[in-house]
């Protein structure tokens, strides 16, 4: 019996370290990779979850197949703690995951070559980069992780993007109050990380469409700011350039989660933070910076938002609204979720068109709407749920569900989702 146990878990782990996979696809010949991939990752820190609880997924947005790969059988690897984050280069050839740090493990960002044969990726772990060592304490004082009261979650790297040009890649270290760049051709670090009394928390440092500069914003209560960050094009240094504080009268955002650029001086971002949570000063609302004209506005507010923003992109003309209170839902405090759709003919003033929620229009047993990806044409807008393990498509002509991906299909955690914007 006990041979045959043996025989069965090699079995598995043969299995796992092959990608459970959700289709096969069309032959277009060997190394050809679908046009449009997204990625997004299993983040399930509970060891009951097993190997599937920490894993890259990739999905051929086009035909709608979907492959998972869990870390610890990965080519190249294991690769052994929470993946937080991913990032896609153009050629949809080589993803980017961070991997969170704690007593044991360092911050990491794992660089994974995707090899493609009939439409089907081989992930293979090609490099680690160490961001921060193992046992190094984070700063404590801003209280923020995406996961607080989990044991062993000390450092978060967070919101990487890829410039459109495809050489740089931008990250945030959110309990050290730092931010990267690196040279994707490389794969680098370009100089040291940089630090600045106005990155506070920083989830993500987000570029403009131009490259020429990227919004750090402060992703922890009472904080409403919004560091800018110049990019030198030839080399990819960071310089700070100037903080932004979402005010307006009497009106606060704080808590910010991400940055989606209009034009390469406009962009919005989101107040999660709702009334009842910090110091009360802020509500939950969609904001609008102007850099050039030197202005901040709430173009919507705690009038048109049901919860605390997460997220918000656009795409088809349209801004796409996640109201998902994340910290309302770690708290152990009812947060539903919803999608909303705006109109953006005038940006300054988006109109209401269409609310989803569990049960209409989203599934059921959908909750906390979190991350969002559009793709550059934008057909295609994805909306994820860690709490609730969805992947959903939204169709940006109607606004309808187009396809539901879930724990049926082995998401856990669903949480980092990237399609080239």
């Amino acid at each position: 019996m006990a041979d045959m146990g043996r025989i069965m878990w090699a079995v598995m782990m043969v299995t796992l370290a092959a990608g459970v996979q959700g289709g096969h696809g069309a032959n277009q010949g060997n190394g050809q990779a679908p046009l449009l991939v997204l990625t997004t990752l299993n983040t399930n820190p509970d060891p009951a979850a097993g190997p599937l609880g920490s894993a890259l997924s990739v999905l051929d947005v086009e035909r709608g197949h979907l492959h998972v790969f869990p870390f610890l059988t990965m080519e190249g690897g294991p690769v052994t703690g929470q993946a937080m984050h991913t990032a896609l280069t153009p050629d949809n050839r080589k993803v980017y995951v961070t991997m969170g740090g704690n007593r044991t493990l360092p911050l990491r960002m794992v660089v994974i070559d995707l090899t493609w044969r009939d439409r089907i990726p081989s992930p293979r772990v090609i490099k680690s980069l160490e961001m921060v060592p193992s046992g190094t304490p984070g700063n404590e004082a801003n209280g923020a992780s995406c996961h607080p009261g989990m044991p062993g979650i000390r450092q978060e790297g967070h919101g990487m993007r890829i410039t459109a040009d495809g050489r740089f890649l931008t990250v945030s270290e959110l309990q050290n109050d730092r931010v990267h760049i690196l040279d994707t051709a490389t794969d680098r670090f370009v100089g040291p990380p940089m630090v600045h009394r106005d990155l506070v928390a920083p989830h993500g440092l987000y570029p403009n469409p131009a490259g020429t500069l990227a919004a750090a914003p402060q992703y922890w209560f009472d904080q409403n700011g919004v560091s800018v960050w110049n990019i030198e094009p030839e080399n990819g240094a960071l310089s700070y350039h100037s903080t932004v504080r979402l005010e307006h009268e009497e009106l606060r955002g704080a808590y910010l989660h991400t940055v989606r650029w209009l034009d390469d001086q406009r962009f919005f971002t989101n107040a999660t933070q709702e009334r009842h949570q910090g110091d009360g000063s802020s509500e939950q609302a969609v904001w609008l910076v102007d850099l050039e004209q030197g202005t901040t506005r709430a173009v919507l507010d705690a009038d048109d938002i049901l919860e605390g923003v997460s997220d918000v992109e656009l795409a088809n003309g349209k801004l796409y609204v996640a109201e998902g209170n994340v910290a309302q839902l770690l708290a152990g405090e009812q947060a539903p979720g919803y999608l909303s759709v705006w109109s953006l003919e005038d940006p300054s003033a988006p109109t209401f068109l269409r609310r989803l929620s569990a049960g209409e229009g989203l599934p059921e047993t959908f909750s906390n709407a979190h991350g969002l990806a559009a793709s550059a044409d934008g057909r295609h807008l994805f909306v994820e749920s860690f709490s609730s393990n969805f992947l959903i498509e939204v169709d940006t002509n109607d606004d309808s569900v187009a396809r539901v991906f879930s724990g049926a299909d082995k998401l856990n955690g669903t949480h980092g989702v990237y399609l080239l914007p």
